[in-house]
């Protein structure tokens, strides 16, 4: 059985790898003429509220949104 501080831990890194692959997709968006838009949703759990990434990615000058992702 995995102890709670190894998992905790695992997350941390998971989500350190999440971060940086996101940033980098949202540069290479950026660089290609697509503009990225960020919000947080907030999910309601046993737990209390959990937040959760919302993007959306437009073409230039305002196309409709091409992208849509709420991360788990």
């Amino acid at each position: 059985m995995t102890s709670h501080l190894t998992r905790q831990k695992h997350a941390e890194e998971r989500l350190g790898a999440a971060l940086q692959q996101m940033n980098d997709a949202i540069r290479d968006a950026h660089k290609s003429g697509i503009d990225v838009d960020i919000s947080t949703l907030t999910m309601h759990t046993p737990r209390g509220p959990m937040v959760q990434a919302d993007l959306k990615a437009f073409r230039a000058y305002g196309a409709p949104p091409v992208l849509r992702l709420v991360e788990e």
